[in-house]
């Protein structure tokens, strides 16, 4: 099985974040406008007061619980479940299946998936700014990801997780970094010190081997 390809996914969502007229932070993929695609972002509870569908007949009997990206007559729909308790979920759900749609991805498997959730973090929490935070002298924590960027927790560790590996130089660069990196300078502010995250980095790096 192909490997998935984390720079062609990265490349792709942060020239997704630059050709915006309208950038905002922190980022709401329901505001991301495509050139290429007409995409309409709508809640299965939206559709279903449109329509004389149910919950489970549009989640597939809640296999498809969150969300996913349906394809009619030239049309992509981007549904999403409003019930979910948590925004930041609900944000990761609506940029994932963005990420599927800008990579063509044609079916599911967990290369397109793993492809489309890295996508997902780069528009919602960009590698290269996190490492400049970090270089600037930011504790990038769980709690300040969730707080400052609004995605979950559960996508906030993800983040931290890919963020060791970029430390590591396990990640390239790509030739956007630096406007990324402006992009978001703005709307990023440095509220922790260099050496409590990089303390927590270490101790994540021993829980994990030993």
């Amino acid at each position: 099985m192909d490997k998935p390809n984390f720079k062609r996914a990265k490349e792709e969502a942060y020239k997704t974040l630059m050709v915006q007229e309208n950038f905002s932070f922190p980022v709401n993929p329901k505001n991301i406008k495509l050139k290429e695609y007409d995409i309409k972002i709508i809640s299965f509870q939206e559709y279903m007061k449109k329509t004389k569908t149910t919950i489970n007949q549009l989640t597939s009997n809640g296999i498809f619980y969150d969300g996913y990206t349906y394809i009619k007559n030239n049309n992509i729909f981007i549904f999403y479940n409003a019930d979910i308790e948590t925004e930041g979920r609900k944000t990761w759900t609506i940029s994932h299946e963005l990420g599927h749609i800008v990579l063509n991805h044609t079916t599911q498997c967990d290369k397109n998936e793993t492809e489309a959730n890295f996508f997902a973090s780069q528009l919602l929490a960009p590698q290269c700014v996190l490492k400049q935070l970090v270089k600037t002298g930011a504790n990038i924590t769980p709690l300040y990801l969730s707080e400052k960027f609004k995605i979950s927790k559960e996508a906030s560790e993800n983040c931290l997780h890919t963020l060791s590996k970029v430390i590591d130089n396990e990640f390239i660069t790509t030739d956007y970094d630096d406007i990324i990196i402006q992009l978001f300078t703005p709307y990023v502010s440095i509220d922790y010190s260099l050496n409590s995250y990089l303390d927590e980095l270490e101790n994540r790096r021993k829980d994990f081997y030993f």
